[in-house]
């Protein structure tokens, strides 16, 4: 009898509403004795299935592997500055504080991404670069420039540097920018002037160069000129005041003197003096150059001048010589 009662007993106890019965009743013991003790109960999740209460920690699921909350959860974080990435190993905070262990110390000038203040909770790639702004400064030369002068004393072809030129210097002031020490970009800032350039002097000459002069050459006139005519490779006269085209006839021997008072000869032209004073010196020649009166003085003048009053009449030595050269336009040259 005694024995049938204890095997009923202990299959009772046994029985599944018992020991839920009996947890139950244990876990409302517990949650009153640490109530009373004032610590502090926590739930969480085993596995994803079940929740129960602790006295002193936090059980959370991290895959297969439940972790405690005194345990850290860690996960790796890569920061790229340049051409290297670092590893760091990390558990919680910003991103601020990757770059500190990482050994990166970031200012405001600097280029981070994702920003400084970012909270890291998983994996994270962070992007850094070191900008650094620096000032200098540099010399630079200015260079001289050359002053061309033309000079109608020196003739043509004529080049000669008479005073030398001298650069000057100026320094250009700077602010560099610097990423990861390698410079990026540079701006000038100012600049001042430490001397100035000194202009270096070219002197070229414009006088024409004489090819020859009248006493070189086969003229009609016979007078000699008190001065040297330089003639171009042309033949014409380099210097002269001015120069026309006139209708020019001939003449020769009157028995008279020129209306000047000397005795004509080759060389000796008769003008209107109104156009052409007495005692103007020329140089004449016929446009083609095949024909060269040569140097004249204007010493007389004639009937011609009513209906040709800018024409000129040209002593000859002969009147055969008359005869042959005619009526045609020569160049005059007035020299003085």
């Amino acid at each position: 009898m005694i024995k049938n009662l204890k095997y009923r007993l202990s299959d009772f106890i046994a029985s599944r509403r018992v020991r839920i019965g009996g947890i139950a009743l244990f876990l409302a013991c517990t949650v009153a004795a640490v109530t009373l003790h004032g610590c502090p109960i926590h739930t969480a999740d085993i596995l994803e299935s079940q929740k129960f209460f602790t006295l002193n920690k936090t059980f959370y699921s991290t895959g297969s592997h439940t972790v405690t909350k005194d345990e850290e959860v860690t996960f790796p974080v890569f920061i790229t500055c340049g051409d290297q990435t670092v590893e760091i190993v990390f558990s919680e905070g910003t991103v601020s504080d990757a770059l500190l262990i990482a050994g990166f110390t970031a200012d405001e000038d600097d280029f981070v991404e994702p920003s400084l203040d970012t909270v890291i909770n998983n994996t994270t790639y962070i992007d850094f670069a070191k900008v650094d702004y620096v000032t200098g400064s540099y010399k630079e030369t200015i260079a001289f420039d050359t002053k061309i002068v033309y000079s109608s004393d020196k003739e043509k072809g004529y080049q000669a540097i008479t005073q030398n030129g001298v650069n000057g210097e100026k320094e250009i002031f700077y602010t560099e920018k610097l990423v990861n020490g390698v410079s990026s970009e540079k701006n000038v800032t100012s600049s001042t002037v430490l001397s100035n350039p000194q202009d270096a002097i070219k002197v070229i000459g414009t006088k024409e160069k004489p090819v020859k002069t009248s006493e070189s050459v086969n003229s009609i006139s016979t007078l000699k000129a008190p001065f040297e005519i330089a003639l171009d490779e042309n033949g014409n006269p380099v210097n002269y005041k001015y120069k026309k085209t006139v209708r020019a006839t001939a003449y020769s021997h009157t028995g008279n003197k020129c209306s000047t008072g000397v005795w004509p000869q080759p060389g000796h032209i008769a003008v209107n003096p109104k156009i052409i004073p007495y005692g103007t010196k020329l140089y004449i020649k016929s446009p083609d150059g095949s024909i060269i009166y040569g140097y004249a003085v204007a010493a007389d003048t004639g009937g011609f001048i009513r209906n040709y009053p800018h024409g000129i009449d040209l002593f000859m030595a002969t009147e055969s010589a008359c005869t042959n050269f005619g009526v045609r336009n020569m160049e005059i040259y007035i020299l003085e």
